[in-house]
């Protein structure tokens, strides 16, 4: 069983998350965690002593409070594993601190700032997504189709993402199609030789029947990251490794609505 960190605030992201998290936890034998990080109002921070333990107090039941209206609006059929975890401080470090001491396999958040590359890039390259010690779920979307599929190239270690795919999952009975990305400016996205992909791409391939799940296919495409990205907006989520800042991978990821499994 894999243990994930669901992070939620009082917002829409959230809402989307809670609910696809709620989907994905039988599916992929998931023991589901809650965390809230209540931010406090630098203006209006307490001193020391006992003041600022009732101030932080104070903080913590807010913090409670909004994870209780979310859970009773969504009122999904989901059983978490103990109490949500409600901490005060900067929303990152929290994050990052309580995902190193916990052990988790996944981390999970919701995500509706998509149509803005410069926040989606300073989203996949900042500190908390880079220093996270586990894959991050990235929920777009609510779509919970039976099939996913794992995006290699570039500087993808495509042996590596099957195998943190199959830790991740375990046993779920899901299809899994291999996509390999070539950029080139094509008017219209064209499909290669399953050969173009390269001898990694292959065993990855060969990784994923040998674990006995469902390969929907192998494919090469070769075209714009916009062209990759709408071909994958039909899947319930897409795995890659996280991008480098300049990396046409991060492109392709952000161009495609469907929810992302962004691997070390």
């Amino acid at each position: 069983m894999s243990k994930a960190l669901l992070n939620l605030d009082e917002n829409l992201a959230s809402s989307i998350a809670l609910r696809y998290a709620a989907f994905l936890a039988p599916l992929f034998d998931i023991k589901l965690h809650i965390t809230h990080i209540e931010v406090p109002d630098r203006k209006k921070q307490a001193g020391t002593g006992w003041v600022r333990r009732t101030w932080e107090n104070g903080l913590l039941d807010t913090g409670r409070q909004a994870v209780q209206r979310l859970l009773r609006t969504e009122n999904v059929q989901c059983n978490f594993a103990g109490s949500p975890i409600v901490l005060v401080g900067n929303r990152d470090p929290e994050i990052l601190r309580e995902l190193k001491a916990g052990g988790y396999d996944l981390f999970i958040e919701g995500n509706t700032q998509t149509g803005d590359l410069s926040r989606f890039h300073d989203l996949l390259t900042s500190d908390l997504y880079s220093a996270a010690p586990c894959p991050i779920m990235l929920v777009n979307n609510l779509a919970t189709v039976d099939s996913v599929a794992l995006l290699c190239g570039g500087d993808v270690d495509c042996k590596k993402l099957v195998m943190t795919y199959l830790a991740l999952t375990g046993a779920a009975d899901i299809e899994v199609e291999l996509v390999y990305f070539k950029l080139q400016e094509n008017e219209q996205l064209v499909f290669l030789d399953e050969t173009e992909g390269g001898a990694d791409f292959k065993a990855a391939g060969q990784l994923l029947l040998d674990a006995g799940k469902r390969l929907r296919g192998s494919k090469v495409l070769s075209g714009t990251p916009e062209q990759t990205g709408d071909y994958l907006k039909n899947f319930a989520f897409v795995g890659s490794s996280l991008p480098g800042a300049r990396s046409p991978q991060m492109e392709v990821l952000f161009s495609t609505p469907s929810t992302l499994l962004l691997c070390r």
